[in-house]
C-alpha cells in the first residue's frame, strides 16, 4: 500500500474509531443516519463475532459510501 493510501485509511480510521454504532433489529446501524454498518446476528439469530479490525473496516466503508462529506483530505 502506498504511503498516500496508508494515511487516508489511517484518517478513516481514527474517525471511526469513535463513530457511534448501535445495534437495532439484528443489524448494527449508523447513529448519524441510521444506515446499516454490519450484521450482528445470522437468520438464525446467531451472533457474528468480528474482530476489530474487521469492525472498523465495516465502519470506514460505511463512513465512506454515505458520509463522504468527511473525507479527511477535504477538510
Amino acid at each position: 500500500m502506498s504511503t498516500l493510501a496508508e494515511r487516508q485509511l489511517a484518517a478513516w480510521e481514527s474517525i471511526a474509531e469513535d463513530w457511534p454504532v448501535s445495534e437495532s433489529d439484528r443489524v448494527y446501524r449508523c447513529g448519524d443516519c441510521g444506515g446499516g454498518v454490519a450484521l450482528a446476528t445470522d437468520m438464525r439469530g446467531i451472533r457474528y463475532l468480528y474482530i476489530h479490525e474487521q469492525y472498523l473496516a465495516l465502519i470506514v466503508l460505511h463512513l465512506r459510501n454515505h458520509h463522504a462529506d468527511l473525507d479527511p483530505d477535504k477538510a
